[in-house]
């Protein structure tokens, strides 16, 4: 985990926590250090030392967190049809040799 972390990392999570805490909803972790990550590329930072960092920023502010697991594997589907259908040499129909990518890349069906 790094510790040292931009000004305008700060200022992102913060801004983003109090928007979140002014619409009236729960602070969910992962879909706000996503949204910072997203805004912050060129800084190269991991979106679970995000998630620490949003964490502190609604605890301070008292805002009830969302701790959803589900949100993790939603972000991994997502990642995974980009890379389907950015990829030609990747796609959900038949591959070389009569092998199937199926959706989870771990498995295949012959």
């Amino acid at each position: 985990m790094r510790y040292g972390f931009s000004v305008r990392l700060h200022e992102d999570v913060g801004s983003r926590v109090r928007a979140t805490l002014r619409s009236g909803i729960a602070i969910n972790l992962t879909a706000v250090a996503e949204a910072v990550r997203l805004q912050n590329l060129a800084e190269n930072i991991a979106r679970e030392d995000i998630e620490w960092l949003v964490m502190q920023a609604a605890q301070l502010q008292g805002a009830a967190i969302e701790f959803d697991g589900f949100a993790e594997a939603d972000l991994a589907e997502f990642a995974c049809t980009q890379l389907m259908q950015s990829s030609p040499a990747l796609g959900w129909d038949a591959l070389e040799g009569g092998v199937a990518a199926s959706p989870d890349l771990g498995r295949q069906t012959h």
